[in-house]
């Protein structure tokens, strides 16, 4: 109701003149939506609703890398993310257009700012209201710096916009957009509380805006901004570079500064890495049977790993996480749930020919073979792998076994992370259940045109075991949990990268919050032994990989490396999986390049462009390279 209310109030429109001028309708009505405290908060809600849907996997994160390939019938018509994982985006239909929509979340911020002192506290006393607006005002300050941070991190270098009103202006050289991007991220820290209570998760505090100014710096640090030639010619309209071709090494110093007091924060504040430490396994049943896990290290690990995102508001790990549309409530069966789509369908003694879960968005072989193995070294590196790492290889299946060698033998994070054939997956309140991946199989494909797991693999890792589905019912639901933007973990590989950029090798501190997340994983620091320069940097992108794969990461760490053209080129015609029309181990267990699911990347795709209209109504606004 508030939200409907407060559209009609302003009248907000993007159009190809206005998207940078926006101004109310109508001031008598926008003073009334200030007139006291409790209005003037849902006015702040409304400015956290321009964030993306991260439950939506459609979102730009979420299906647009090579970690994760939709069904063989799912249509580049229907599916934007589709066409622009085709390399089809452009000018005239971006695929993913977020430029109006940031400015607009900017401008209603401003909003707030320019009218909160008007506000005349009815409910709380002065004292308790001066505290809170206080707070209040930090978060539209943190949702300012935010936004224009996604900016950003989609276009390259950008317009700021620093007011309610304002002109048209050029965009800014990158370096520039940084430093201002940062001021906003202080002025946010200097009002914020420490941290958020439980009953005001998701909004901001100076933990988050920390965090978040972090990684700003060190995407500002990246190859892709510092000192990328192959932007020589990227200018604006009176010729200024718009990205410096000087790489400058102390831009990873400034990065590690900002990520170091990110965590000493984070920690002083009761942050750490997740660990299970509850004394009773979740696992009580496996395909109906009684079971009982010894709590091994191994087993340890693996609940670490399966646990540590959908525990959501109830982890030490989380940072910052997106909780829903705060104006709506959130639908976790919707025809968008990534949940919805993306888990397994047949479990228990449902038909795979049921509507849920739709079981099409699946793990690719990639990101199956990214893992290490149980020893702690990336499966192509391990000597005492126990076979050789080959297609022939990695596709035998061992005597005794059900399985292939690729499947065995691998570290935790893999297991809670990948569903494979004759492996296990939780669902049904943590029950396992063994995935009968062959064609025809419960949870395999039985028609090439019909919703399955086109690669063979089923994510695990954000789909939460509790979920429910009746026993040969229609019944059918899941166990919503927010989504993380950022997490402790992710600090921790952040520092370790900016310190192995910086010196080429790891400080003390890289190397303890290295050892954490590995020994979380149930790892040593072994594969680190001995690195340093850039082979250190790619052991530490591997890691960040694999700890944060299906969390909507790789689309941006993959740019801001500048790798993406190489990492994505062997999916340029095909992404790749195992053989789904598969009846016998013969004939499944074989890399397959998946028809028509490919991957094209080039040069223009490290930013998205902006729409012609935009640029068309500013003549001070220059197109992105390649649109």
């Amino acid at each position: 109701m508030k939200k409907i209310l407060f559209t009609f109030i302003l009248g907000i429109t993007i159009t190809a003149c206005n998207y940078l001028d926006i101004v109310p309708d109508d001031t008598a009505t926008l003073a009334d939506a200030f007139k006291d405290e409790d209005k003037a908060e849902g006015f702040l809600f409304t400015c956290y609703s321009y964030q993306n849907d991260y439950w939506n996997f459609r979102n730009i994160g979420m299906a647009t890398t090579n970690e994760m390939v939709a069904a063989y019938h799912w249509g580049a018509q229907w599916f934007p993310f589709v066409q622009f994982n085709h390399g089809e985006a452009n000018s005239s239909d971006p695929k993913f257009d977020f430029w109006a929509q940031y400015y607009e979340g900017i401008r209603q911020c401003f909003t707030f700012l320019e009218n909160i002192d008007g506000v005349k506290p009815i409910m709380m006393s002065e004292s308790v209201y001066a505290e809170k607006k206080r707070n209040w005002i930090g978060e539209a300050y943190f949702l300012i710096a935010y936004y224009h941070h996604q900016l950003l991190q989609h276009f390259g270098p950008i317009v700021i916009m620093d007011g309610v009103s304002m002109e048209f202006r050029p965009r800014l050289p990158l370096d520039e957009c940084v430093d201002r991007i940062t001021e906003f991220y202080d002025e946010a820290i200097k009002n914020l509380t420490p941290r958020t209570e439980s009953a005001d998760y998701g909004r901001a505090s100076q933990v988050v805006a920390k965090a978040m100014k972090a990684k700003l710096l060190l995407y500002a640090a990246s190859p892709l901004f510092n000192g990328n030639t192959a932007y020589a010619n990227f200018k604006g309209v009176d010729g200024e570079q718009l990205v410096s071709q000087q790489y400058d090494k102390e831009k990873w110093k400034r990065a590690m500064t900002a990520i170091k007091e990110a965590i000493d924060f984070a920690e002083s504040q009761g942050h750490r890495l997740f660990t299970y430490d509850n004394s009773a396994d979740p696992t009580t049943v496996r395909d109906g049977q009684p079971v009982g896990y010894q709590r091994t290290p191994f087993r340890q690990a693996y609940l670490n790993t399966r646990y540590m995102i959908v525990r959501g508001a109830t982890s030490p790990e989380i940072i910052w996480a997106w909780t829903g549309d705060p104006w709506h409530s959130y639908n976790a069966n919707g025809d968008n749930s990534w949940q919805r789509c993306a888990a397994v369908r047949g479990v228990d003694t449902r038909s795979v020919r049921e509507a849920n879960p739709v079981g099409a968005l699946a793990s690719t072989l990639t990101a199956v073979k990214l893992f290490h193995t149980e020893n702690g070294l990336p499966p192509e590196e391990d000597p005492n792998l126990g076979y050789n790492w080959t297609a022939e290889g990695r596709m035998a299946i061992p005597a005794g076994d059900s399985t292939c060698n690729l499947h065995l033998r691998r570290e935790p994070r893999f297991y809670a992370a990948i569903g494979y054939d004759n492996g296990f997956y939780e669902f049904n309140g943590s029950r396992e259940y063994t995935l009968k991946m062959k064609f025809g199989e419960k949870n395999g494909c039985y028609d090439k045109g019909t919703d399955h797991l086109y690669s063979t693999y089923s994510v695990k890792k954000t789909i939460h075991p509790n979920g429910k589905m009746e026993a040969g019912g229609s019944g059918w639901s899941v166990t919503r949990f927010p989504w993380p933007l950022m997490r402790l973990a992710d600090l921790y590989l952040e520092y370790a990268e900016a310190t192995a950029e910086y010196q080429g090798s790891l400080d003390a501190s890289a190397t303890g919050y290295l050892s954490k997340v590995r020994e979380r994983a149930g790892l040593t620091m072994n594969y680190f032994t001995g690195k340093s320069g850039q082979a250190l940097v790619d052991a530490i992108r591997r890691e960040r990989m694999i700890e944060l794969i299906f969390e909507a990461q790789w689309h941006y760490d993959l740019r801001r490396w500048k790798i993406a053209e190489e990492w994505f080129a062997a999916d340029a015609d095909g992404m790749w999986g195992l053989n789904d029309e598969g009846t016998d181990d013969e004939i499944f267990y074989r890399e397959t390049q998946l028809t028509a699911k490919y991957y094209r990347f080039s040069f223009k795709d490290y930013l998205l462009p902006i729409r012609n209209s935009f640029v068309n109504a500013n003549v001070k606004l220059v197109q992105n390279p390649g649109y």
